[in-house]
């Protein structure tokens, strides 16, 4: 096949007249002016605020990593806006009665971008020693899978030692990437294959080049499965780290698409309003992130239950809500998203603000302000994305300062805080957030597990937290089929979370995309900009 003629792209070249938007460009656009029919053709150009190391979703799921590597993969199942399953690979499916097995029926005469058919060994390899044992977001999920059989090319199912609900709401391409078994099934250490550099996937667009420190192109596949699409030609995801600089890009239309991550919540609504952009929160039900302020449980002061309490106290949760995530979201009540309804509860302890309580319940812990006036000192670190958790991170430090605890805003460059968070572990407070994708199984019981507590290893259980009530309830949720049962489970462990508090919950975040008016059918499945974008089409 021909290589295709590359445009190649600097950061100059992107950015070049971004701080001076045409005039054309913002003018309103008539609606008569935009076709009523999807179009093939043209390049959609995303912002990344850091550059990922590699492309492989099935053994990270970092956002980064996600966006591009949904493009270039597939998964058994798609969801729509209701979380209702769609096929992907998979044609159809069923569940036991008794959840111990489900089979997916493949699709056929599909092939990978090397031109392999794709057949039941790759399913087998990915639920295997793929994403189910390298993906810390669903890897307890697919714990209970202990084989899958593969009877013909185009049949798989998994055999499970008890039930498991949740593989069913975790099967789209972000979080369960199905890998070509061919590539990866060698022997070898899965992170260590050349092929998480340069990715041969399924999904609707290929990968044809890494500018490292500027661009990442990918080309529409033309053997794609789903005859017709993709109508985009390309997708390039530009390499521009400075948040002013991304919001001046898409401003100009130097740039095509902003997300969450990668704009700041407070410039959000008023690119929103340009005549040609849009602001869209649809399609992230598989992303209902909370924001909060978690604590090093090894920490000898912030370690004890009454002191984190007292903290809990100082935090004006609607005041963070209003003014720095600029109305996008919910108070937070819980650690689990309200979006998901099945399990979110706010019959939960709460700590609302009160100065003079936090005060008295750290005179109570044994810290009374010294002569100074100081009771201790802690340091508050933010993960580097957008300007938010920056802006978290000094009201909490502005707050603390009230009741006599000095803290200290620290900053780093996002490998630095990884390492600081989950290898070093040199770190009091952190202002970050956690994904609960579908389910508490998936996105919530990694973050308190006692089994998740691995040094070393990015977005697993980063406070040290441990309880063994807890624990079991996890488990048992894991594999209740019962949906009153298991919302009953749920709710407890909430109780339980907000009563030990290893973090404060802060805002469920309602996330965000702000895209050109010309780009179409990007916000229809529950996965948002981490789908495959293979409806997705530009007007001309």
């Amino acid at each position: 096949m021909t290589k295709p003629v590359l445009h190649t792209l600097s950061r100059r070249a992107i950015l070049r007249g971004a701080a001076v938007a045409s005039v054309a460009a913002l003018l309103p656009l008539p609606r008569g002016a935009f076709a009523q029919s999807p179009v093939s053709g043209g390049t959609l150009t995303i912002a990344l605020p850091t550059e990922p190391q590699h492309f492989n979703s099935a053994m990270d799921s970092t956002q980064q990593v996600k966006i591009i590597a949904g493009k270039i993969f597939s998964g058994l199942l798609r969801y729509d806006l209701d979380m209702n399953p769609l096929p992907d690979l998979a044609e159809s499916w069923e569940v036991a009665d008794d959840g111990l097995s489900i089979t997916f029926n493949l699709r056929q005469g599909v092939k990978w971008h090397d031109g392999t058919p794709f057949t039941a060994r790759d399913v087998e390899y990915s639920v295997m020693r793929g994403f189910g044992q390298n993906n810390g977001l669903v890897r307890s999920v697919f714990a209970p899978v202990t084989e899958v059989e593969t009877p013909d090319d185009h049949t798989a199912i998994l055999r499970l030692s008890v039930p498991s609900p949740a593989i069913m709401m975790a099967l789209p391409v972000a979080t369960a990437t199905i890998l070509p078994a061919h590539i990866y099934d060698n022997g070898g250490n899965i992170r260590e294959n050349p092929a998480n550099q340069a990715p041969i996937g399924t999904g609707p667009f290929r990968f044809v080049e890494w500018q490292r420190g500027n661009a990442v192109i990918l080309e529409r596949n033309p053997d794609y499965f789903e005859p017709g699409l993709p109508y985009l030609d390309r997708i390039v995801f530009a390499l521009i780290p400075d948040s002013q600089s991304r919001g001046a890009a898409i401003e100009a239309g130097q740039i095509d698409m902003v997300y969450h991550s990668t704009a700041a919540a407070s410039d959000a609504r008023r690119l929103g309003d340009l005549p040609h952009l849009s602001l869209s929160t649809d399609g992230y039900l598989f992303d209902s992130t909370v924001c909060f302020a978690e604590f090093n449980m090894a920490h000898p002061i912030l370690g004890k239950t009454e002191v984190r309490q007292a903290i809990a106290h100082v935090i004006d949760k609607q005041f963070i809500l209003d003014n720095i995530w600029m109305g996008f979201g919910g108070v937070a009540n819980t650690p689990i998203h309200r979006n998901l309804t099945h399990a979110h509860t706010d019959d939960a302890p709460s700590y609302p603000l009160d100065l003079e309580e936090a005060g008295r319940r750290l005179d109570e812990a044994g810290y009374p302000r010294g002569s100074d006036g100081v009771r201790f000192r802690v340091t508050i670190e933010f993960t580097p994305f957008g300007d938010q958790y920056n802006r978290m991170a000094q009201y909490i430090r502005q707050q603390l300062a009230q009741i006599g605890v000095v803290a200290e805003v620290r900053s780093q460059d996002f490998p630095g805080w990884v390492r600081r968070i989950w290898t070093d572990r040199d770190w009091d407070i952190n202002v970050s957030a956690i994904t609960n994708a579908s389910d508490p199984t998936i996105g919530v019981q990694r973050a308190y597990w006692t089994e998740n507590i691995r040094p070393g290893t990015p977005f697993t259980n980063s406070t040290h937290y441990s309880n063994a009530d807890l624990d079991a309830l996890f488990v048992a949720a894991a594999q209740e089929n019962d949906p009153e049962a298991r919302r009953a489970q749920f709710v407890e462990i909430q109780q339980i979370l907000m009563t030990d508090l290893p973090v404060i919950p802060l805002v469920a975040i309602d996330q965000f995309t702000i895209a050109t008016r010309r780009l179409n059918n990007y916000d229809q499945l529950s996965d948002g900009v981490y789908a495959g974008f293979a409806d997705a089409w530009l007007e001309g």
